[in-house]
């Protein structure tokens, strides 16, 4: 049978063939795939693709195609409007653009709102309107173009252009504990000056004191404890917690070093001059068949052939002596072999010196009667290293819970975890030094000093001097009583502003009183007894004049060593009134007045 179709009839060709051509604009997929480009190969080019049904989604969006009405879309995928992760609508046209109620214009880099193609997630604003990582689609969470992420953590996702950093403080060292201490020598000479003036400080002045300058403090540094080493919940809760692990102490300088090979290594950097008698020497050229030398590639220098038996020493000591910015595996890749008989040469002249450490034997005792002990000297570092492990060990490094050196050696301690410790910590306590300020509290006891806390944000003030408070119906002298009355009227005011406003002297005889101090004493200062710094510099007086002013400052120097007024740093004065004998021991007796000093005018 043929089966070949007849061509007769060509009137009935077209007879009930389905017209498709009306389905032509509508997509078949997700209304964000209509941007999507068609891969080649699939359907570019090729006519007889076969096409799938109209979406039900699309009909949805924008109705049947006979005319229908518009359903809602009852998808649970909505893309956020306006300030959410993306700037389109998600009610938009079957183009992919703005509803009818959008109003917003396109969006800054040329697509409009709404548009754009999807890659996994909603889309997200940024900067630039095309997605997938380049500042539009993904670049809130890649660090892209500024998106709100990135604003809300100081712009350190921001992209291209106007970076912010957040200022995220001091290094805090998740390894190492440091605490200041003020130095024993600057202490007493700090604790003298503060004694002789009986002024009161407040305890942070005193601790910005102290750490101010390195040679006025000590630093002390331990390892935290390991976390999770004393277990959680109820069957690890006996457990105790993990010791901290030791500390290689430097025995010559006590500085602290994370493990014990780094504190050999500074011992024989600076301190080798201690145990050995370093020179240069004139020697025999090793002897033996070099064809090549190899050659440092960071610094020039000829290290040797690789066939001579003193190679690899000769190449870990150039490592350590003069390599600091690159790993052991990347400085050998660097060197460089040369095969040029001058260079070998060269090389052999260079052998002739080498550096001999001869062993000090300072103090040792003959080994007979008479005989003097043998010279122990060596060529090479590394067998003056292991026989100076050998014999004096615990003179090199020791191993400690915690480390206590000078804070002017800071600027000896090499670089690492340890440095950066310090550092961060130093510098927290310069901002805020609540931590040295306890540190300062329970020796200031000790050497007698008063300490008590006012208002309620309880800041501790230092002072030499007891404090007393007055009852009613106590007396005084007419001059006192006179001083202190005008003290109390006029809380905080200053002892060079007396001479004018109690006494009605002329301005310039406020010279004749010390001037205030602009701070805290430093250690070792020692001022000048009231009014003879400036007393030769005071105008002239009538005799009366000068005998009232003599006794005012007699009388204020009184009532501050008595403790009834207290004279600030800067030279204020306040006098407490009086109170009832309930209220004075109560205050007496306690640490903490919840009144404050008023506030300066």
């Amino acid at each position: 049978m043929d089966e070949t179709p007849s061509t007769e009839n060509p009137s009935k060709k077209d007879f009930n063939k389905l017209d498709l051509s009306q389905l032509q604009g509508f997509s078949f997929g997700t209304q964000w795939s209509q941007e999507k480009p068609e891969p080649r190969g699939r359907s570019e080019g090729r006519e007889d693709a076969p096409r799938r049904g109209p979406d039900r989604r699309d009909r949805d969006a924008v109705g049947a195609p006979g005319g229908g009405p518009a359903h809602r879309d009852r998808r649970g995928f909505r893309k956020p409007a306006g300030g959410g992760f993306g700037g389109g609508d998600s009610r938009g046209g079957e183009s992919g653009g703005p509803s009818s109620g959008d109003t917003r214009g396109p969006r800054e880099g040329g697509r409009p709102q709404g548009q754009g193609e999807f890659r996994g997630g909603p889309r997200r604003d940024g900067g630039h309107g095309h997605g997938h990582g380049h500042g539009g689609g993904r670049g809130e969470f890649r660090g892209g173009h500024g998106g709100e992420r990135g604003a809300r953590f100081g712009g350190r996702e921001g992209g291209h252009g106007g970076q912010r950093f957040e200022d995220r403080g001091p290094y805090v060292s998740p390894y190492f504990t440091v605490t200041f201490y003020p130095e024993d020598a600057s202490f007493t000479a700090l604790a003298k000056t503060i004694r002789n003036s009986c002024r009161t400080f407040e305890l942070f002045d005193i601790a910005k004191t102290v750490i101010g300058k390195p040679e006025r403090f000590v630093v002390v540094v331990a390892r935290k404890s390991p976390e999770g080493e004393a277990g959680s919940g109820k069957a690890e809760a006996s457990t105790p917690a993990a010791k901290p692990g030791p500390i290689a102490l430097s025995v010559p300088d006590t500085l602290p070093f994370e493990s014990e090979d780094a504190a050999i290594a500074h011992v024989l950097d600076k301190h080798l001059g201690l145990f050995f008698d370093v020179a240069e020497v004139d020697v025999d050229p090793p002897k033996g068949n070099f064809q090549i030398v190899n050659r440092c590639g960071a610094t020039g220098e000829l290290l040797g052939p690789p066939n001579y038996h003193r190679y690899n020493q000769i190449l870990q000591q150039h490592f350590a002596a003069r390599i600091k910015s690159m790993s052991f595996d990347a400085f050998k890749s660097r060197v460089e072999s040369v095969r040029d008989p001058e260079v070998v040469n060269q090389w052999l002249e260079k052998m002739k010196k080498t550096t001999r450490y001869t062993w000090k034997q300072g103090g040792a005792a003959p080994t007979e009667e008479g005989q003097v002990p043998p010279v122990i000297a060596f060529d090479s570092l590394e067998e003056a290293r292991v026989y100076l492990l050998s014999q004096a060990r615990d003179k090199v490094v020791r191993s400690v819970e915690n480390v206590r050196f000078h804070g002017a050696l800071l600027t000896g301690l090499p670089a690492g975890e340890i440095h950066r410790s310090v550092d961060g910590a130093l510098e927290r306590q310069r901002r805020f030094p609540l931590d040295t300020a306890n540190a300062l509290r329970g020796r200031l006891r000790r050497e007698g000093f008063t300490i008590f806390k006012k208002g309620s944000k309880g800041v501790s003030y230092v002072c030499a001097v007891k404090r007393k408070f007055r009852v009613p119906g106590q007396t005084f002298s007419e001059s006192i009583g006179a001083l202190i009355a005008f003290i109390e009227a006029h809380p905080m005011v200053r002892a060079g502003d007396l001479p004018v406003k109690l006494l009605g002297l002329p301005a310039a005889a406020a010279a004749a009183v010390t001037p205030p101090a602009a701070s805290p004493p430093a250690a070792g200062a020692t001022p000048p007894p009231e009014g003879e710094a400036a007393s030769s510099q005071a105008p002239a007086l009538s005799v009366e004049d000068q005998a009232r002013l003599t006794r005012m400052q007699g009388d204020l120097r009184w009532l501050i060593t008595e403790g009834y007024v207290t004279e600030f740093l800067d030279g204020r004065l306040f006098a407490p009134p009086a109170m009832v004998e309930a209220r004075k021991k109560e205050i007496e007796s306690a640490d903490h007045d919840p009144e404050n000093f008023p506030e300066t005018p």
